[in-house]
C-alpha cells in the first residue's frame, strides 16, 4: 500500500511549534506518521508572514533568535515537507476583461460562492484541487474548523476528503 500524501495547512505546520495552540498536541502526533507532507507556494509565503509575527511565541530548538529564512528552512526539514510548485496560467474573460490568470485563482473564482471560505483556505484549496490533478494528491489536512465543517461540499466540489489530524492518524 502507497504511503498517504496529504497537502498540509499551514495552520498544523505553525501548531506543531507553538505550545499555546489547541492544535500543538495533535499536530505533532501527525508529524510523528511516515505520511507524505506536501506544500504549496501559497504555504511557503504564509510560513514566512506567520513566522514573522509569531516569531517569539514557538517552541523552536535554536540558542539564538533565528532569521526567518533559517526557521522556515529548519520547518521544512523537521515536518519533511514537500514544496510543489505547479501553476499554471489561463487566458479568461472577467466582466470583459480578456486576462490571463493562474489556474488556482480562476479555481477559487469558480467556487467563492459555493463554498464561502476565506480567501487563503479557498487558494489552498485550489491548489491542492490541481495536485489532486497533477499528483494524485487527494488529501488535506488542516485544524480549521470553517473548512473541517465544510469537508463534504469540499469532497463534492473538488474530490479532496479533508481530515483533522486527530483523524488522519487513525485513517
Amino acid at each position: 500500500m502507497d504511503t498517504p500524501s496529504y497537502y498540509v495547512d499551514t495552520s498544523l505546520i505553525i501548531a506543531r511549534y507553538k505550545p499555546s495552540d489547541e492544535l500543538y498536541e495533535d499536530s505533532n502526533a501527525f508529524f510523528e506518521n511516515d505520511f507524505n507532507f506536501v506544500i504549496s507556494p501559497i504555504t511557503l509565503v504564509e510560513l514566512y508572514c506567520v513566522l514573522s509575527r509569531l516569531r517569539n511565541e514557538l517552541d523552536i530548538p535554536f540558542q539564538a533568535e533565528p532569521l526567518t529564512d533559517t526557521l522556515v528552512k529548519f520547518i521544512m526539514k523537521d515536518c519533511r515537507l514537500k514544496l510543489i510548485s505547479k501553476s499554471c496560467c489561463i487566458k479568461r474573460d472577467f466582466a470583459g476583461y480578456a486576462c490571463r490568470i493562474s489556474l488556482e485563482y480562476y479555481v477559487v473564482t469558480r467556487l467563492a460562492d459555493s463554498l464561502g471560505l476565506r480567501t487563503l483556505d479557498m487558494l489552498h484549496l485550489s491548489y491542492a484541487w490541481i495536485l489532486k490533478k497533477t499528483s494524485g494528491i487527494n488529501l488535506f489536512a488542516t485544524g480549521d474548523e470553517e473548512i473541517l465543517e465544510k469537508a463534504e461540499g469540499i469532497r463534492k466540489s473538488l474530490g479532496i476528503k479533508i481530515y483533522h489530524p486527530k483523524q488522519a492518524v487513525r485513517a
